[in-house]
């Protein structure tokens, strides 16, 4: 027999389709804005000859800004998510480039949009790893059919 408190013990799941689209798409447009803020300011990274502060900087930003265009893209099915949400990420991070180009006080390098693009790959590569760890495993001798496949959520 069940009581209420057989459910204390497991953590409640809220779906992320069940958040209204502005509430999934809004963390990804503030961080969007605050990174080409910060792309754009004036400021002046720690210089350390052997740890490459920028390209690291580079890096963690575009791969939050993955997970977080994942999360605004959730109604989508996996795979195309995951690929647009990369495309958007570098593309953002081709962008900020640009915009750095023409700012006397900031420079363009190819090897920061390779950051930023390593980053979004990254960002989706964890973010397929972590699904998968989390998915249940199918019951034994059933393969789950694609549109179970298909389902998957970060």
């Amino acid at each position: 027999m069940r009581n209420r408190f057989d459910q204390l013990d497991r953590p409640a799941v809220i779906s992320i389709l069940s958040w209204p689209a502005w509430a999934r798409r809004a963390p990804a447009a503030l961080y969007t804005i605050a990174l080409f803020y910060g792309g754009c300011a004036d400021i002046g990274l720690p210089t350390v000859p052997e740890v490459p502060f920028d390209k690291i900087t580079h890096f963690g930003a575009f791969l939050g800004l993955e997970w977080l265009l994942e999360l605004a893209l959730a109604e989508a099915a996996a795979a195309p998510r995951r690929r647009a949400a990369v495309a958007m990420s570098a593309g953002a991070g081709g962008l900020l480039e640009l915009v750095q180009a023409a700012l006397p006080y900031r420079s363009a390098e190819w090897l920061d949009l390779l950051a930023d693009s390593l980053g979004a790959l990254a960002g989706a590569w964890l973010l397929m790893l972590l699904v998968r760890w989390r998915a249940p495993a199918p019951a034994e001798g059933r393969v789950p059919d694609a549109a179970e496949a298909s389902r998957e959520l970060p």
